[in-house]
């Protein structure tokens, strides 16, 4: 599972400021990649009469810039992933090669968008698509206009915080399920001073996801943009420790049994071995009366099935009542 530390607008245009936020990201947390959302033309993004459209104006760096907080995150050999808001974004990002790229919820099924996605995107980098608030139409009208497999569905909506009875991991699962050829992951964004706000994130990256995105601020607690959902760094890095022991307890997922399980699993003493019920002589073919499973403090290399599986072959010597039956004891 990979962790994405996410800075969203946290900037709040301050270029100095975010310049600090990412370079703590990149020196202090855990986190494989840290995300950026990238504006460069504003007027594409929003529409005028947006509340927010003088704001955001206010708010948008230059290439120069941006290509000067992509530097900090690559120096510091930590991974890009970068939101797309517009067109020019798309181009003056993919420059950079990144490994995720993102399509919020809102745009998601912005045609135009995706089809400069489609132009410009490589074979090696994935795409995510956000996915929370959105219906199945959405999401399908989105991955049909995509040329590719290459998809990442990121769970997890933006409403700031968002209420954890609002979080409906069981619908999560039956898209998890639904689309079991790609990859998930769940963007948490619990509120910044839920006493379970961990613990919460936690529940989602134990149902299977790939990814888990957290916002992280150096601000904890200031009022900035997106500060509601905004953990510390020393919070991620404590999610890091979970997600980590997280993926100790799940193992390589293989269905044969591991070393702790065939140790736990020895016939005999922990599994019930079979026990002679009475003397046998050599030759005797093996009936289902000759034998009882019990816990022994012999050891069996014959599971209780290989046992079934010998009736009728024939006993290659004499043995005693309350004998721990074994492979050698058969012709």
């Amino acid at each position: 599972m990979k962790l994405i530390a996410e800075t969203a607008m946290h900037h709040d245009g301050d270029f100095n400021f975010y310049k600090k936020l990412v370079s703590s990201l990149v020196t202090d947390t855990e986190a494989d990649y840290i995300k950026l959302h990238v504006t460069i033309d504003a007027n594409e993004y929003m529409s005028e009469d947006h509340p927010a459209y003088t704001w955001l104006q206010g708010r948008v760096f230059s290439e120069v810039e941006w290509n000067e907080i992509f530097n900090i995150v690559t120096a510091g050999n930590k991974k890009l992933m970068l939101l797309f808001n517009d067109c020019k974004a798309i181009e003056f990002g993919m420059k950079y090669n990144p490994e995720l790229v993102e399509i919020h919820s809102v745009c998601l099924n912005d045609h135009v968008l995706l089809n400069k996605l489609n132009e410009k995107i490589n074979s090696s980098t994935k795409i995510v698509l956000g996915v929370g608030g959105s219906t199945l139409y959405e999401i399908e009208g989105a991955m049909s206009i995509l040329n590719t497999d290459n998809i990442v569905l990121m769970h997890g909506f933006q409403n700031f915080p968002t209420d954890f009875k609002d979080i409906n991991f069981l619908k999560i699962q039956k898209l998890l399920q639904l689309y079991s050829n790609l990859s998930h992951g769940y963007a948490d964004h619990t509120s910044w001073d839920h006493k379970d706000n961990v613990l919460i994130t936690m529940f989602g990256a134990a149902l299977g996801m790939d990814y888990l995105e957290k916002h992280v601020t150096t601000n904890y607690g200031e009022n900035r943009v997106d500060w509601q959902a905004a953990i510390s760094i020393e919070m991620f890095n404590d999610l890091s420790d979970k997600v980590k022991l997280l993926k100790a307890c799940n193992g390589d997922g293989l269905l044969k049994l591991n070393p702790g399980e065939e140790a736990y699993s020895v016939f005999g003493a922990n599994k019930k071995a079979a026990i002679l019920n009475k003397n046998i002589i050599a030759s005797h073919e093996l009936s289902i009366d000759d034998f009882s499973f019990k816990r022994t403090g012999q050891s069996s290399d014959l599971s209780q099935l290989d046992v079934l599986a010998k009736k009728g072959n024939k006993i290659k010597k004499d043995l005693m009542k309350g004998h721990c039956l074994l492979i050698e004891d058969f012709e």
